[in-house]
């Protein structure tokens, strides 16, 4: 088994990349035809078609980006690795759940429930309603329904659970995946990456059909194996870096009949969020997990290739993502709802709701990390006294170039 030693920056840089992306996805979701926390009067099929395409690849790339981050941590952390997964993971949960999502739920409540009480009166009423809800054998369905947005934590941690035995045989080279190596090098061999989850797709969607549900779960846990696994050889980064053209050819062609199949109508959208085992749900699982695979490891390879370099902006970005993203969903609909009001452009509020919650995430983040007890909560290592020294000054200088 070859290891690494040096720092794949390209990882870092897909990682900013993705999470960047959805936070701009969370904006533009009050615009698009499909049902969210908040939306605007109008949407927009332009908007629709930007849900259907990131939608169908997104969080596999996040996922995908985990599952490599997660072999970085074993080895860092060794015997500390399921505490520090806890700390990551499910306390900046548990505290968002608690803290953070409440309001995204008063401005659903507001605009889609009649609700007319102020905050408190909705603090009052919020825990019965939440905790009230029956989801049967679908007990994943709590994360999202306590925590929205952050349902990717503890299912990250869930998942990082269930396999860790695996993880671990395959970091100690245990078990070994030349084989998958083998038949990734033949000329479509990349798209073998893609069985496992076209059969889990079409056995468990009928079945678990609410996003998030068991589906998704048993899912999404195969790029974050295969983010696993290409680091534990350099050649699997190799192996795809030579297939993008193909990779990119298969995701636009899949992507377009995806998109095209959209526009067919409630069908299309039965098939793909509520199906029945039908063959048209066998042909848009097939459809929807190659676009899924040929676009994540499409960027995989890009970014391997042109991003693979050190910048002065990347270490404080890729350390501020995770605060960032618990905050970011809560921000959009808090400043959101106010914003899908104005006699505006819907491309003009997406700006402003973009050009507001994003900068605000990232002044918080500049706080948070300032105070071990915020660093806890957002799930950041604790500083050392010169450390906090400096992010407090560093702080001090953003907020008062802000002001300026």
């Amino acid at each position: 088994m070859k290891t690494r030693n040096k720092r794949l920056y390209y990882l870092d840089w897909l990682r900013v990349s993705a999470f960047g992306l959805l936070f701009l996805f969370h904006s533009w979701r009050p615009f698009d035809h499909f049902p969210w926390l908040i939306k605007n009067e109008e949407q927009s099929i332009f908007f629709d078609n930007l849900t259907f395409f990131s939608h169908g690849w997104r969080m596999y790339l996040i996922f995908l980006v985990s599952g490599a981050g997660t072999w970085l941590a074993i080895r860092a952390r060794k015997g500390e690795f399921l505490k520090d997964r806890i700390k990551r993971l499910l306390i900046p949960f548990i505290f968002g759940a608690l803290v953070i999502i409440p309001p995204q739920r008063f401005y659903e409540w507001v605009m889609f429930k009649g609700f007319n009480g102020d905050y408190l009166n909705f603090l009052m009423a919020y825990p019965a309603q939440q905790l009230g809800a029956d989801m049967g054998l679908s007990q994943l369905l709590w994360f999202g329904h306590l925590g929205t947005h952050l349902w990717y934590l503890p299912f990250l941690f869930t998942m990082t659970l269930l396999t860790l035995p695996l993880l671990k045989g395959i970091q100690k080279g245990q078990i070994t995946f030349g084989w998958l190596k083998a038949v990734m090098s033949t000329k479509a061999g990349v798209f073998v990456l893609v069985l496992p989850m076209i059969i889990c797709r079409i056995l468990l969607k009928p079945i678990f059909q609410e996003y998030t549900d068991w589906a998704d779960f048993f899912v999404y846990i195969w790029p974050f194996l295969y983010g696993f696994i290409f680091m534990t050889d350099p050649d699997f980064i190799e192996i795809v870096k030579k297939r993008m053209f193909l990779l990119l050819s298969v995701g636009i062609v899949s992507s377009s009949i995806f998109i095209y199949a959209g526009s067919l109508g409630d069908r299309m959208v039965k098939a793909y969020l509520y199906p029945d085992f039908t063959w048209f749900h066998v042909g848009i699982s097939i459809c929807a997990m190659f676009i899924a695979i040929s676009w994540i490891l499409f960027f995989l390879g890009l970014f391997a290739k042109l991003m693979n370099f050190k910048h002065s902006i990347l270490i404080p970005a890729n350390s501020s993502i995770l605060p960032i993203y618990v905050l970011h969903q809560s921000l959009i609909i808090v400043f959101g709802y106010y914003i899908v009001g104005l006699p505006l452009s819907m491309f003009a509020k997406f700006l402003i709701i973009s050009l507001t919650a994003i900068p605000v995430s990232i002044l918080l983040y500049k706080v948070i990390q300032t105070n071990n007890l915020t660093r806890f909560l957002f799930g950041l290592k604790p500083l050392t006294d010169t450390a906090r020294e400096k992010a407090a000054t560093d702080t001090n200088y953003y907020m008062k170039k802000v002001s300026d």
